[in-house]
């Protein structure tokens, strides 16, 4: 009965133990699960919203296959939409039943621009392949062709499958244990049967002890297996390979029920996105990449000269300096050319909070935020709709000392402020108006009162003294007059952690010389030479120089005055006086 017990135990338990290794093998769920899409549209664009890849947990390895050009991208799905505007696109949908993706096309613009480059996506790929990303429910993935045809349909989203198998620990214990009451009973049946074949009295006469075979062919000299080592071998196969399965179960927790509640999985973000209650324009991964951009064009458009190329990145005053400069430059190889922008680091990265277009960006840059070497530059970069690039409007050198005041984090980002809000000291619309007003009058204007003298290099650059000096420094037969110009709705205004406001202006600096007497000529030189392609005139010589401003707007109501956080100016027209 004993040994019945053994083989009962360890039949139980080899069956237990085989099934925990079926669970593993034969009966082990697929590690992942693969959408393809059965979609067959013309439309140039295809979608993967957000929601789509969230339908199932995990990481999602997308493929894309196609013939010809392949593009794909992913960012926000505002900007998404955004940037398809009214094309066609199929939007692709996970078809739990079928487990497929299903397209559904609307739209109808039957071509879109070409997508390499945006400034809307956080990552791009360019061409066929297979990329893994985890993008949360508001961020979504673009694919297009050459923008004309129709995108690649062969499209697939790959998601991880839960392969956990929490039965295998229990079941493995429980056949070890049922093996080891199988050893145990095996041993003690063995025991008791030996105890019961014991020696024996015998009530006749005594008779030799029987030698059996084994022991006369030792004594012949024959070498004879021991007894039971078989046995022996096989009995102690049996711990070391339940060892091994009990060592294998306790090595993941896959193979164990989990107890308590499940924690929750992390929401999944895409690189460079940020969990806020408001959108931000850009994420600090974008502006940085935005900011490089802006550095490749003008340095090459910097050498060529090419005012049409800088417009694809400059726009506003910081496009009419360039320009100015460059044809000055090709008839003068003396003159400098524009301050050369570092993208080596972004030290600070504000993104306007808004969803919607236009959009503002403010950046400084420089080749190292810590040291002084050369003068942090200011950029003030807008974007008008969403297929277009950021373009530079205000391209300010920072002051040596220039204090920049806190502000928000690029996740968060500051809001624009209107141009006309009457919120700050001054109003954003009348920083330029007041300035021009200071440098034409210094301490006699109606607003000294409201912007620092301290620090204020511009004034002593362009200010009234100059103004004087230069005035004076002219022949009688000449005069010189000044006027200030102020753009239309230039400013820009980002609001700071107390609640003033960083704001960029430009104002254009007007330098009029006319002759006082009859038959005198005005002379030119220099810049205004190039510029103008006058030597000399009767009528006179207009120069205009765009001057470009960032102020520290303290909040209304407070002690503080405007400070001047930096500048930039130069010549951007010369012409004879009509």
């Amino acid at each position: 009965m004993r040994f019945v017990l053994a083989i009962v135990s360890f039949v139980v338990g080899l069956l237990l133990v085989g099934l925990a290794v079926g669970q593993r093998t034969v009966f082990a769920p697929p590690s992942s699960l693969v959408a393809q899409s059965t979609a067959k549209s013309s439309a140039p664009v295809t979608v993967i919203p957000g929601t789509t890849l969230n339908a199932n947990p995990g990481y999602q390895e997308i493929n894309v296959r196609g013939s010809g050009d392949v593009f794909a991208a992913y960012g926000t799905t505002s900007d998404v939409q955004a940037w398809i505007g009214d094309a066609e696109h199929t939007t692709l949908r996970f078809d739990a039943q079928d487990g497929s993706l299903t397209g559904r096309t609307t739209g109808t613009d039957t071509s879109v621009p070409d997508p390499k480059g945006s400034d809307l996506w956080y990552q791009e790929y360019d061409g066929a392949g297979q990329f893994t990303v985890r993008l949360p429910q508001d961020v979504s993935v673009v694919i297009v062709g050459d923008g004309e045809d129709a995108a690649p349909s062969d499209v697939s989203v790959t998601w991880p499958r839960d392969t956990a198998t929490p039965s295998v620990g229990p079941l493995l214990v429980a056949g070890g244990l049922f093996l080891l009451g199988g050893i145990a009973l095996l041993v003690w049946a063995v025991l008791h049967q030996r105890r019961g074949r014991g020696p024996r009295r015998r009530s006749g006469g005594t008779r030799p002890p029987r030698v059996r075979a084994s022991r006369r062919a030792a004594a012949a000299g024959a070498q004879v297996p021991s007894r039971g080592r078989r046995g022996r071998r096989a009995f102690v196969a049996v711990p070391v390979l339940l060892v091994g399965a009990l060592t294998l179960a306790g090595c993941s927790s896959e193979y164990w029920p989990q107890g308590g509640a499940a924690s929750p999985t992390p929401t999944a973000t895409a690189t460079g996105a940020a969990d806020q209650a408001e959108p931000v324009a850009a994420t600090k991964q974008q502006i940085t990449r935005i900011v490089q951009r802006v550095a490749s064009v003008a340095k090459r458009a910097d050498a060529a000269r090419d005012a049409t190329l800088a417009a694809q990145r400059f726009t506003g005053a910081a496009l009419e300096l360039r320009k100015a400069n460059y044809t000055i430059r090709a008839k003068d190889s003396d003159v400098d050319a524009p301050p050369a922008i570092s993208a080596d680091e972004v030290c600070v990265a504000l993104p306007q909070q808004t969803d919607t277009w236009p959009r503002t960006i403010f950046a400084i840059t420089a080749a190292d935020c810590s040291a002084k070497t050369a003068a942090p530059q200011a950029l003030t970069l807008t974007q008008e709709t969403a297929r277009d690039p950021y373009k530079v409007a205000y391209d300010v050198s920072l002051e040596a000392d220039a204090q920049i005041p806190t502000l928000a984090p690029t996740s968060i980002g500051a809001a624009l402020l209107a141009a006309n809000t009457k919120l700050l000291t001054i109003a954003p619309d009348q920083v330029a108006t007041a300035y021009a007003d200071i440098l034409s009058k210094d301490t006699a204007s109606e607003y000294a009162d409201l912007f620092a003298v301290q620090d204020d290099a511009l004034r002593k650059t362009i200010g009234k003294a100059y103004k004087d000096k230069k005035a004076k420094a002219l022949p009688d037969t000449a005069k010189i007059e000044y006027s200030s110009e102020i753009p239309d709705d230039g400013a820009v205004a980002f609001a700071t952690d107390k609640a003033g406001a960083l704001v960029s202006a430009d104002l254009d600096e007007v330098e009029k010389v006319t002759p006082t007497a009859s038959g005198a000529e005005v002379n030119t030189e220099g810049a205004v030479k190039a510029l103008s392609g006058v030597d000399s005139s009767k009528k006179g010589i207009s120069a205009t120089y765009g001057v470009q401003v960032l102020f520290y707007v303290p909040p209304v109501g407070s002690d503080e005055k405007a400070v001047l956080l930096g500048f930039t100016q130069g010549l951007t027209a010369a012409s004879e006086v009509q």
